[in-house]
Parts: C-alpha cells; sequence; structure tokens
C-alpha cells in the first residue's frame, strides 16, 4: 500500500500542481513523502520546523534552497539570485514578505526542470486558529499554476474533511489529487513493511498487530526496536 501510494504521488505530481497525502498520525506520511523526493526533483519542507506557517516563510524557504541548488544559473542580472548573493536567506525572507508569489515563481523558473515542493504537517490540526490562512495558502499556490512544478501536502484526515466541507472549492480539487494510506496495518503486509526496517522480527511484528491491530506504523517500529522479544514468548511452568 506505501509503495503504491508513492508510485501514484509520483504519476500525480508529474500532472498536476498539487497532490495530496492523507493518512493518520504515525501511518508512514513522511517516510512516502521522503521515497517521492527520491524519485522526483524535490525540495522538501517540514513545516514543524518553521515558526508562521506562511505564504511568505514557504517562499523564502523554497528560494534558499533552490538558489543554493542552482543559484549560478540565474546570471547576476537576476534580481533575485543578485539578492541570494549578497544577503542571504534575510534578503530573500525580505522579498519574499513584500511578494511572496513572485518570489516562489523567480526561484522555481531557475531549476530548469519540473520541482515537487513537499510540504509536511502544513496544517497540523483542524483546530489550528489560523486554520483558514493556512488553508488559504493552498489555495493560492494552486492558483498561481506554476508549469514547472507541483506541491505535495500531507494532511491528517480530520483537517481534509474541515477543507471539504468548509472550503468547497479546495475540497472539489481534492478529489482528483488525493491518495490515502491505510487506517491500519494489513495483516498481508507486516512483513513488507517490517523488512524494510528489521526483517529478524518479523514474526514479532505479526504477534504485536495481531495484538494491536490499531498500532500505528511509527509504533511498531518503535515498539520492535525498544521492547525486548522475550514480552512475547510463551511462558511454561517448571517442573
Amino acid at each position: 500500500s506505501w509503495q503504491r501510494a508513492v508510485e501514484s504521488l509520483v504519476k500525480l505530481t508529474s500532472a498536476f500542481p498539487m497532490a495530496v497525502l492523507l493518512g493518520r498520525a504515525g501511518m508512514g506520511k513522511s517516510q512516502v513523502a521522503y521515497e517521492v523526493c527520491k524519485k522526483t526533483s524535490c525540495i522538501y519542507v517540514d513545516l514543524t520546523e518553521v515558526g508562521e506557517r506562511s505564504m511568505a516563510n514557504i517562499a523564502a524557504i523554497v528560494a534558499w534552497r533552490l538558489l543554493s541548488r542552482y543559484g549560478d544559473r540565474g546570471g547576476a542580472k537576476n534580481r533575485i539570485v543578485e539578492v541570494y548573493r549578497k544577503f542571504g536567506y534575510e534578503g530573500l525572507a525580505s522579498l519574499a514578505r513584500g511578494d511572496p508569489a513572485w518570489t516562489l515563481r523567480s526561484a522555481l523558473e531557475l531549476a530548469g526542470t519540473r520541482t515537487v515542493v513537499v510540504l509536511d504537517e502544513l496544517l497540523p490540526s483542524a483546530e489550528d486558529p489560523k486554520f483558514f490562512e493556512v488553508a488559504y495558502i493552498m489555495h493560492r499556490i494552486r492558483n498561481m499554476n506554476l508549469p514547472n512544478s507541483s506541491f505535495l501536502v500531507t494532511m491528517l484526515p480530520e483537517v481534509y474533511e474541515k477543507i471539504v466541507e468548509r472550503i468547497p472549492p479546495l475540497g472539489n480539487f481534492f478529489i482528483h489529487i488525493t491518495v490515502q494510506l491505510p487506517d491500519v496495518i494489513p495483516e498481508e503486509e507486516v512483513e513488507d513493511i517490517v523488512s524494510a526496517y528489521c526483517p529478524e522480527k518479523a514474526e514479532l511484528a505479526r504477534k504485536i498487530v495481531a495484538e494491536r491491530p490499531d498500532i500505528t506504523v511509527r509504533e511498531l517500529l518503535l515498539e520492535l526496536n525498544n521492547m525486548p522479544s522475550r514480552r512475547y514468548v510463551e511462558l511454561v511452568p517448571a517442573d
């Protein structure tokens, strides 16, 4: 299921300006996003590390990372390149506060190839006091119609449901671009998941999932790495 999600997202980001990866906390959204990045030209932004989730901050971070990678392509007379060379991140942040859409577009144009921008944890909660402000960022990016980029946004189910209910233009668009991870770990996929991390514990993993069918991928891997296996050994009374 997780491999199929990666393949679907690679296809969606090659054809649409935005894609959504949906899944409950701990079910592997970030890991799937990493895998998409391995298969595309990608900029990964972890929004948990950003103070304010704003269009300006996103534009500045994306511009900084793209210019660090492609800065020399723009030539000295390119305004965004010149600001980057003279003032670094603070200069780009100043440009982004003045015109985030222009800053983002100008930076993406330097890449010369289609770029996937992952926005991980853009909206961490449906109860976020700035929910609609942040959701508007997705609406704005979508309407920019950037020809050489796509944005992959990870999202919790409750966030998705609120957007669909309260912001119909985005909700109607999301229907066509969303990939959802399983809510629980399919029994037949336990061994495949564990084999990537600790194949010698596949049997133990199956026992854990049987006892806790709602366990997340994150919880399972943590338990496999930290819990003594003897917890699951049947104890036989001594004679």
